[in-house]
């Protein structure tokens, strides 16, 4: 599976592999891809819970709303609107 970022890292560690090996080349790139992974995990988590918070919170006001028992009146004629 080609993955662009992967690759665009490789080409930015173009420049310092005259220096090093391939191997630790590749240690290095494992440890940039491990970082970047736990970042944009740690990163769904958050937003995660910030959607399950405004999920529960948008229950609690609904839900607040209706706490008390609610006396609709029924909408019956009056002698006052029969004689108009």
């Amino acid at each position: 599976m080609d993955d662009p970022f992967e690759r665009h890292l490789r080409s930015l560690m173009q420049e310092d592999a005259s220096r090093q090996s391939p191997s630790e080349d590749d240690k290095r790139l494992e440890r940039v891809l491990h970082r970047a992974h736990i970042h944009s995990g740690l990163f769904d988590l958050l937003r995660l819970f910030a959607n399950w918070g405004w999920v529960i919170s948008e229950g609690g006001a609904r839900g607040l709303r209706h706490a008390r028992s609610v006396r609709r009146e029924a909408k019956s004629p009056s002698s006052t609107d029969l004689n108009s």
